[in-house]
């Protein structure tokens, strides 16, 4: 340690007598700085380093002007950017940027490089003085700037309103500062111009997007002056992952809520459960702040539920997240996977059209695979109208109600499921007469159609303004007129978003199930040990679900499960519930449900008695 002082005493003698001035790297990440024993000119990491002058020493000049020493990243920053001038506040109609000069020296930014989406323009001669600003603006600038501050023009200057990736570099190429702007950056409500974007600390060079508002004054922005949000603002907060979601079976994207550092940046901190092969390539969008991560063919599996494990995500502050998990999976709906169960094509005065969908994959399913579609004469597809843009999940045996306003549905209908019914950007227009729902998945595969009729209404109608036809069964196919029937009025005439009130009911002939004994004691002794369930449909083809329910309602074990049985078969219960511990002695409701392709639907209900021993 005395050898590294007495080294460091004789560096700042040698830089004192030749009349230089020094700058030295401090540790951001110790309570005491440390001066670093290396001097560098090139970029610092920003997470650790900031960099401090030795005052009192004297500057090379040329030509009268300060030229300096070596320029290190953050000397000059990116301080106000006005991408988009219009609607006019009170500033000038013109696109501009503010550089600030942080270094606590004149610098000259003669031959210095602006890059604006890696298109370059070269900087002319101009002195910076410290602390100071310039702006930076295009061909006639000089007349619309020069009162607000020192202003230089770029021909062929232009940012676009999107978003844009900046750079400002040395003549010897070194980054001096960059940033990625986004309209997203702004205040809610003042993304579509008019206001300037300010940077409200100019000496912290990390977590650039939250270190960005909105200028809050009145003219608009501050060219030339110092910036109206200007504040001390360190960032402490650590990055999370926003979405997880799988754009191909072979592409896996991740968003995140800030940029992550260097080493973030290059995917090692995840991993996966099952394991997956380690990945051809990750790529991040510093605009989108979004990983794509290539896995080499075939390495995710259709319906398998992964676990992402994040462990070690750090921010460009050095923040680090703790290990987060997110599941994600990759299956693409097919034909019966979703079927449309009902359509509302003739509103309320002042209403809007929904379609509705039920999940019966089996799995949950990405609603932005989905779309609705409009045909042509020869139904060929001819639009689609995507069902979500927001990474919506439809959960297996749930509705799904869509709509062009939620908000104007849920005011004319009541549901049971208000998360249930999701806005879309544009749904497409449903005819009074006839027409046709179509649901196609993103490879144009039709996974469920109906042509709707008005005649479908239930004829003793006077008014059909309002009134959704809905599904009367799910063994059924759409196509079938008799499969539909209108809304009941006890309901308000549409139910989105949960089960339909023209489903099928429990018949009411005599049932196709027998039980005995109604009396059984499942105590191992032999006599009337178990419950037996008779099931008589007459024909094969026929798939069984059975519940067992306690007398409070509550389910209690799910005996048989899409269970395909014989024209003659028995089910059994040995009195256990789904934990298979035994039930209690009590009263216990037996619910029977029988259904196939091409046999229709049978519903049967009973009670049981459930005692410890029979005398």
């Amino acid at each position: 340690m005395d050898k590294i002082i007495y080294g460091f005493i004789l560096y700042v003698a040698y830089l004192t007598v030749n009349e230089s001035c020094p700058k030295f790297m401090f540790s951001n990440n110790s309570a005491i700085n440390r001066v670093n024993s290396q001097v560098t000119n090139g970029i610092p990491d920003p997470d650790q380093y900031s960099y401090v002058a030795i005052s009192g020493c004297k500057t090379d000049t040329y030509n009268g002007k300060g030229i300096g020493w070596p320029f290190h990243f953050g000397d000059l920053v990116f301080n106000e950017i006005m991408a988009d001038p219009t609607p006019v506040v009170k500033l000038p109609n013109a696109e501009f940027i503010e550089l600030k000069n942080t270094s606590g020296f004149p610098v000259n930014i003669k031959n210095w490089i602006l890059e604006v989406n890696a298109r370059q323009k070269i900087l002319p001669d101009q002195l910076i003085k410290a602390d100071s600003f310039l702006i930076l603006s295009g061909t006639g600038g000089n007349a619309l700037w020069s009162r607000y501050g020192t202003n230089i023009e770029i021909p062929g200057f232009s940012l676009p309103n999107d978003g844009f990736s900046l750079k400002l570099l040395t003549s010897e190429k070194v980054v001096i500062d960059s940033m990625n702007y986004s309209p997203a950056l702004h205040r809610s409500g003042f993304k579509d111009g008019g206001y300037s974007l300010e940077r409200i600390d100019p000496r912290r060079w990390c977590g650039a997007e939250s270190n960005w508002e909105t200028s809050i004054a009145e003219q608009g922005g501050t060219p030339g002056t110092e910036n109206s949000v200007f504040a001390n603002n360190p960032d402490t907060n650590p990055p999370s992952l926003i979405s997880v979601s799988v754009k191909t079976p072979d592409i896996l994207e991740i968003m995140v809520s800030e940029i992550p550092d260097i080493a973030s940046v290059k995917g090692a901190v995840f991993s996966y459960r099952p394991a997956l092969p380690p990945p051809d390539s990750v790529r991040f969008d510093y605009i989108l702040k979004k990983y794509s991560i290539y896995f080499p063919a075939g390495s995710m599996t259709a319906g398998v539920y992964y676990d992402l494990i994040s462990n070690g995500l750090t921010d460009e502050c050095g923040n680090r997240a703790a290990a987060d998990h997110h599941e994600f999976w990759y299956y693409l709906p097919k034909p019966g996977d979703l079927l449309i169960s009902e359509v509302l094509f003739n509103p309320f005065p002042g209403g809007v059209d929904f379609a509705e969908i039920i999940n019966q994959s089996g799995l949950k399913i990405h609603l932005e695979d989905l779309y609705l579609a409009t045909v042509d004469d020869t139904h060929k597809i001819k639009g689609l109208y995507p069902c979500s843009a927001q990474g919506d999940v439809l959960p297996e045996g749930k509705y799904a109600a869509f709509t062009s306003n939620p908000s104007i549905l849920l005011s004319n209908y009541n549901t049971l499921c208000p998360d249930c019914i999701f806005g879309m950007a544009k749904l497409p227009a449903y005819n009074l007469d006839e027409g046709w729902v179509v649901l196609v998945n993103r490879e144009m595969t039709i996974i469920d159609q109906f042509h709707y009729l008005e005649q479908m209404h239930d004829p003793l109608l006077n008014d059909v303004k309002g009134v959704s036809l809905e599904r009367i069964s799910f063994s059924k196919p759409a196509d079938d007129p008799g499969n539909w029937h209108s809304a009941s009025a006890t309901v308000g005439y549409a139910t989105p978003g949960y089960k339909n009130s023209s489903a099928e009911a429990v018949s009411e002939k005599r049932p196709m199930v027998t039980i005995e004994p109604r009396i059984f004691s499942p105590n191992g002794d032999g006599l009337n040990d178990r419950l037996l369930i008779k099931l008589s449909p007459g024909e094969p083809g026929w798939i069984v679900n059975i519940r067992i329910y306690d007398e409070n309602g509550l389910e209690i074990r799910r005996l048989a499960n899409n269970l395909s049985v014989g024209s003659q078969d028995v089910v059994e219960w040995d009195g256990t519930k789904e934990n298979h511990q035994k039930a209690g002695p009590g009263i216990y409701i037996i619910s029977v449900y029988l259904f196939g392709l091409q046999n229709g639907t049978s519903r049967f209900k009973t009670a049981c008695v459930l005692t410890d021993r029979l005398k």
